[in-house]
C-alpha cells in the first residue's frame, strides 16, 4: 500500500484500533524473531491493557517504567517513581532484556507507546495526529522488518468515528 492510501486508511481506524496494529506487529516481531522470553511476554500483556482499559491514567502509571529510553538512560539508578509497580530486581531485569534487544523492536515498542499515550490528555481532533503519525512509522518499521507485515485494514473494525476517536474496547483474544 502506497503511503497516501495508508494515512487515509489509518485515519479511519481508532486509537485503540492502532494501538492494537502496532502490537499485532510487535508480536509478530517476536514470532519471527524467535524472541521466547517470560518477562517480554509480561510486558507485552501489559501492553495490552490499553485496548480493554477503562482507567488509562493507570496503564499510563504502569507502561512509564517499560519506556525503552527511560529504562536505558535510568540503568545506574533506580527511580523511585517507580516502585508502586517495580522493584530494583525487576527493573534490571527489564534493563538487560532491553540492552539484548534489537534497536528496530526497541522503536516498536516506543512507538507502540506513543500511540498510547498521544491523546490521553487532550483532544483527539479529525484523526489524531499525535497517534497517526507512530502508526505510521509501525508500518514502515513492519514493511522493513517483518516478513509476514499485519494487514492495517483488519483495524477497521474499530472506527474514528466511536467513541471520540477511541473506539470501543476491546481484547487482543477478539482479534484471533
Amino acid at each position: 500500500m502506497n503511503k497516501e492510501n495508508l494515512v487515509e486508511v489509518v485515519k479511519t481506524i481508532s486509537i485503540r484500533g492502532r494501538f492494537a496494529f502496532g502490537m499485532v506487529c510487535i508480536e509478530q516481531f517476536i514470532k519471527e524473531n524467535q524472541l521466547n522470553n517470560n518477562l517480554l511476554n509480561e510486558i507485552i500483556d501489559v501492553l495490552w491493557e490499553f485496548t480493554s482499559s477503562n482507567e488509562l491514567d493507570i496503564w499510563e502509571e504502569k507502561i512509564n517504567y517499560l519506556i525503552p529510553e527511560h529504562v536505558l538512560s535510568h540503568h545506574t539508578k533506580f527511580i523511585s517513581s517507580f516502585d508502586k509497580y517495580l522493584n530494583n530486581k525487576d527493573f534490571k531485569e527489564i534493563y538487560k532484556l532491553y540492552k539484548s534487544l534489537d534497536k528496530t523492536f526497541l522503536i516498536m515498542i516506543k512507538k507502540v507507546l506513543e500511540i498510547g499515550t498521544g491523546n490521553l490528555y487532550g483532544g483527539t481532533g479529525k484523526f489524531s495526529k499525535w497517534t497517526l503519525d507512530p502508526t505510521i512509522d509501525i508500518a514502515n518499521l513492519a514493511e522493513f522488518r517483518l516478513v509476514n507485515i499485519p494487514n492495517i485494514e483488519d483495524f477497521k473494525f474499530s472506527s474514528f468515528s466511536e467513541n471520540n476517536g477511541w473506539g470501543k474496547k476491546f481484547n487482543r483474544e477478539q482479534l484471533l
